[in-house]
């Protein structure tokens, strides 16, 4: 593992390049995008676990940080979708730059995959686009985390306060022109422009995702849903358990690599 920084001095964002390391080096990189900050801590095991087996199987793999998230420089206050979208293009051309290859592939978690999905449609060029457990309507997303976030501050506060922060989403910083740029994603209206080939997979049937790939296939865009049973950070009780999925990384690096699952 290599860990470094990419972007202007002032900027920067953190990431960890994984080298391949089983022996057999592949033409391919694999770009992999964390969801938004309040599930960032849930899916930092599994996504590290995904790059290692991903450089094991003779793989380029890097993950990172968005700009005001984890290591990376920025406050939360200081964020936007737009820059987020911005720092996959940017963490893309640092991959290709340390890996030599250009065969890129994209995988991104919940948020992450509609960032991904976006940074496609603004022109980044992948071979492979991999959405697991994709969040197809922003404002449904929020909602959601809207509901665990006053959940908890109900269940945890003695006595119950009145008081709660309206810039605050479980524990993260998150003001209204953030909330607005969630509430807008709608990746079953939104533009894309797709890869070759493109991949939807998720731990529960989901209608949304699901409608998701009839539309690409629709529009002679390619792309596959499937659903393999997996542990999940959709669900509708909020705990911050580490998510301990396997199937579907095994899924992913099986399709990333070609061999069988």
């Amino acid at each position: 593992m290599m860990p470094g920084f990419f972007g202007e001095r002032s900027s920067q964002c953190f990431r960890i390049y994984h080298a391949p390391t089983g022996g057999v080096t592949r033409p391919r990189a694999v770009l992999l995008c964390n969801p938004g900050p309040q599930e960032y801590r849930q899916c930092h095991w599994v996504y590290k676990q995904l790059a290692v087996r991903l450089a094991e199987a003779g793989v380029h793999a890097m993950r990172f940080d968005y700009f005001g998230t984890g290591d990376s420089a920025g406050g939360a206050d200081e964020v936007s979708i737009d820059r987020w979208v911005g720092d996959i293009a940017d963490a893309a051309e640092e991959l290709r730059a340390l890996s030599g290859v250009s065969r890129l592939s994209v995988v991104g978690i919940r948020l992450g995959a509609a960032l991904a999905t976006r940074a496609v449609a603004r022109g980044l060029r992948v071979h492979d686009l991999i959405l697991w457990d994709p969040v197809v309507h922003g404002e449904a997303y929020y909602g959601q985390l809207a509901a665990m976030h006053e959940h908890i501050r109900l269940d945890q506060a003695y006595p119950i306060s009145d008081h709660s922060d309206p810039d605050e989403l479980l524990g993260i910083h998150c003001d209204a022109a953030q909330r607005e740029a969630l509430g807008a994603i709608d990746l079953l209206v939104e533009d894309v422009g797709l890869p070759p080939r493109a991949w939807v997979v998720v731990a529960e049937p989901d209608a949304a995702a699901h409608a998701l790939a009839e539309r690409w296939n629709a529009a002679g865009k390619p792309s596959t849903y499937d659903v393999i049973p997996d542990a999940t950070l959709m669900r509708r009780v909020w705990n911050e358990d580490t998510l301990l999925a396997h199937a579907i990384p095994t899924a992913i690096v099986a399709r990333l690599t070609g061999a069988s699952v």
